[in-house]
């Protein structure tokens, strides 16, 4: 036993002795893996409850600074209700109650009990698709969590060492958001909040009097409230990536302290595999040879 042990061992190390050469990212073992949905550009898990006989709908949300539940969902399974707060999203606010206990787990894994109930029906309306709640920043805290986009799976492992083929930007966390640096063409680089619950693929704050294309747009915003919010194709890099005619929503202030936008969901699944690794503060991009979007260049 000690001899196919051992073996087995070496086995291992080989096999990320291979991928690092490859250019390939190792990871160090997989704890955990689950699947999802990308449905309107959102990451969309199932989780169960001992509190519910039916598996609940919940969106992976790096942006929520705390994992929410909707509120008539938190109703339905007659959870008391706590204090009443302010909540912030993109151009608006509204009224939460923090906090309600709930049990919960994707899959093995057991998720926070703590979750402040929001009204959701807003952004139920605008996916089509009933949102029960929101996985939210708290969850990435001492895990490597990464996202499969090529094969719509999410593990937590136990690390993730990049190879050459994959580009690793720096992941600043700081009062439960999770930041990383972007550039865009004409507007400068500053940190972006990593926001997995945003449909499009970027938000960003511009200056007043900045130039705006005439063929720019006007489109909804997906979130606790939907809101128009107008468009520009940009030029976005991360890291050594440059990424063209990305639709970049544009607004005449910061959306939060210290943040010049948001990172989201329809520019981060353009790539096949992302891991956010907050233990090691980075985020791990990679992009297959055969797939990568119109637009990607290094």
């Amino acid at each position: 036993m000690q001899i196919a042990s051992t073996f087995g061992h070496r086995l291992k190390w080989l096999a990320l002795v291979l991928l690092m050469v490859s250019g390939l990212p190792a990871w160090g073992g997989v704890l955990s893996e689950y699947p999802f949905k990308l449905r309107s550009g959102l990451i969309w898990v199932q989780v169960n409850s001992p509190q519910c006989s039916k598996p609940l709908n919940f969106i992976l949300d790096a942006g929520a600074e705390t994992s929410v539940i909707d509120l008539q969902t938190a109703q339905r399974l007659h959870l008391e209700k706590g204090k009443a707060v302010t909540v912030r999203g993109i151009n608006t606010t509204t009224v939460g109650y923090w906090p309600e206990n709930l049990s919960a787990r994707m899959g093995e894994v057991s998720l926070c009990s703590n979750y402040l109930a929001v009204d959701l029906a807003a952004l139920s309306t605008a996916c089509h698709y009933r949102a029960d709640g929101l996985i939210g920043a708290d969850f990435f805290y001492g895990r490597v969590v990464q996202i499969d986009f090529a094969k719509q799976k999410i593990r937590l492992l136990e690390s993730c060492s990049p190879g050459t083929a994959a580009e690793v930007l720096p992941l600043q966390v700081e009062s439960s958001r999770l930041r990383v640096p972007v550039e865009v063409d004409g507007l400068g680089k500053a940190w972006a909040r990593l926001d997995t619950g945003c449909a499009s693929a970027l938000h960003w704050a511009v200056a007043t009097g900045t130039f705006i294309d005439k063929n720019s747009s006007q489109e909804l915003g997906v979130g606790v409230s939907s809101v128009l919010i107008r468009q520009n194709a940009k030029s976005v890099h991360l890291g050594r990536i440059t990424l063209d005619n990305i639709s970049t929503g544009l607004h005449p202030e910061a959306l939060l302290a210290g943040e010049a936008g948001l990172l989201g969901a329809g520019l981060l699944s353009r790539f096949s595999v992302v891991t956010i690794d907050e233990p090691a503060g980075q985020l791990i991009l990679e992009s297959l040879p055969t797939s990568r979007p119109s637009g990607w260049h290094r």
